[in-house]
């Protein structure tokens, strides 16, 4: 059998890892939170005119199809 020695564990070190850990994430996740304000942020204010040219010129296409069966007129022959 494996001799288990019980192990004595330094909180203080412990509790020192954990809150740089902490804190590295904290700082990662405020980094990526800021960078996606930041696009959207250029999205929405600086490239405006840009995507509003681009939405009016997308938005209504006239395209002329032709009928199968031929011109249609109504009664009048209009």
């Amino acid at each position: 059998m494996l001799n288990h020695r019980p192990t004595i564990r330094d909180h203080s070190a412990e509790a020192n890892l954990f809150a740089r850990r902490a804190f590295i994430g904290f700082v990662f996740v405020v980094t990526l939170i800021g960078m996606l304000l930041h696009n959207v942020y250029k999205l929405q204010v600086t490239e405006h005119e840009t995507y509003q040219t681009r939405s009016n010129d997308n938005r209504i296409k006239v395209i002329p199809v032709a009928p199968n069966r031929g011109l249609i007129y109504d009664r009048n022959g209009i």
